[in-house]
C-alpha cells in the first residue's frame, strides 16, 4: 500500500538539466515517444477525444487498487510517492536544474474529488502538453505549474519517472487493470480461493468468476455499463436480468453473485433477482473486501438467519 512515506534522494552524482530543450525537437526513444502519445490522446478520463471512460481510473472506491497496480507496473513505492496539498519550496528547489539519476519519483497534488491515479495522469499530461518536461538519462523530468489568483505560478506536481515503466502501466489499464481482476484482490483478501469459471459440461452457464470458502461455492458475473443498459434511465434491462438468473438456475450447490452499482438496478430488478436468491453485490461491498471484512460471508448468513425466520413464520 502507498501511504506517503516519501523521501528525498541522498545523492552525491545529481545530473544538471536545463527544462529547455536542445536540440529541438528533443531526441526522444520509442518507449517514451509512445508513452507521449498515450498521455496526450489515449489514457481514459482526460479531455480527449480518444479518450475512454474506466471505473478502474475515476472511480474513488477503487482508488487504492488501480494506484497500487500503476505503481507496481512503474516500479515505485512509498518512499518514491508523496501526494500533498501543497508542494513545499523545498522539495520544488530540489529538483530544479539538477536531478539523481537513480530514482523515481513523483510528487503529486490532487483536486477533492480526484483518485491518485487520475491526478497523476492529469498532471503528467500538463507537463508534457505545456512542454514543461526534458528527458535526463532515461528519466523523464517534469513539472505542472498552474497560476494562482494572485498571478503567482504554482508548482503543482513534480515527475521522475522511466518511460518504459510509464509506458507498461499505461498500456494495461484497459486490458489487465480490471474489475475482475479487483474482485479476484478483494475476495482472497478475505480467504476465498478465486478462479475463472470453468464447466466444460455447460458451456452456456459462462460467468466471470468462481469462488470457494468454507465449503460453499459462488458462480459471479460482473456487471458494468454497456449496451445492455436501458439509455433511457440507465438502468441494466429487465430482460437481461431474467436472461442472467436463467444462467444462475439449475446450478448445483452454487451461490449467485451479481457485482454490480445497485444504483444500475430499478427496484423492481432488485426484488426479481433477491427473490431467486441472487446475492447482490456493489463496489462499496468490494472496497470492504479489499478492507478484509468479509461482506459475502456475512451477507450469506444474514439471509440464511432470514430464510429460516421466514420459514418459522
Amino acid at each position: 500500500m502507498i501511504t506517503n512515506k516519501f523521501e528525498l534522494e541522498k545523492c552525491e552524482d545529481k545530473i544538471p538539466y536545463s527544462i529547455i530543450h536542445n536540440p529541438i525537437p528533443l531526441e526522444m526513444g520509442p518507449d517514451l515517444s509512445r508513452a507521449i502519445e498515450y498521455l496526450l490522446w489515449y489514457v481514459p478520463d482526460i479531455s480527449s477525444i480518444q479518450s475512454k471512460d474506466n471505473e478502474m481510473v475515476s472511480n474513488y472506491l477503487y482508488d487504492e487498487f488501480t494506484f497500487e497496480e500503476i505503481a507496481r507496473y512503474m516500479n515505485i513505492g512509498d518512499k518514491d510517492v508523496l501526494f500533498t496539498e501543497n508542494i513545499p519550496k523545498e522539495i520544488e528547489d530540489f529538483y530544479k536544474g539538477s536531478i539523481c539519476p537513480h530514482e523515481q519519483k513523483l510528487v503529486i497534488t490532487r483536486g477533492q474529488s480526484e483518485t491518485k491515479t487520475s491526478s497523476t495522469l492529469r498532471h503528467i499530461r500538463n507537463a508534457i502538453a505545456h512542454g514543461s518536461f526534458t528527458v535526463v538519462e532515461n528519466l523523464l523530468i517534469g513539472f505542472d505549474y498552474k497560476v494562482n489568483q494572485s498571478g503567482k505560478e504554482e508548482c503543482k506536481a513534480i515527475f521522475k519517472i522511466k518511460p518504459e515503466n510509464l509506458l507498461k502501466a499505461l498500456e494495461n489499464l484497459d486490458t489487465e487493470l480490471t474489475t475482475e481482476k479487483l474482485v479476484k484482490r478483494a475476495l482472497e483478501n478475505c480467504g476465498y480461493k478465486v478462479e475463472h469459471w470453468t464447466v466444460s459440461e455447460d458451456a452456456e452457464r459462462d460467468f466471470d468468476l468462481s469462488a470457494q470458502k468454507d465449503g460453499r461455492r459462488y458462480a459471479i458475473e460482473i456487471r458494468k455499463s454497456g449496451s445492455e443498459f436501458n439509455t433511457k434511465d440507465n438502468f441494466l434491462d429487465h430482460l437481461h436480468i431474467e436472461k442472467l438468473v436463467s444462467l444462475f438456475e439449475g446450478l448445483s450447490r452454487v451461490n449467485p453473485i451479481l457485482i454490480i452499482n445497485e444504483g444500475l438496478l430499478s427496484e423492481f430488478s432488485k426484488d426479481y433477482l433477491l427473490d431467486h436468491s441472487v446475492i447482490i453485490m456493489d463496489p462499496k461491498n468490494i472496497k470492504k473486501l479489499l478492507a478484509g471484512r468479509d461482506i459475502l460471508g456475512e451477507i450469506v448468513r444474514d439471509n440464511r438467519i432470514k430464510k429460516v425466520k421466514k420459514n418459522e413464520d
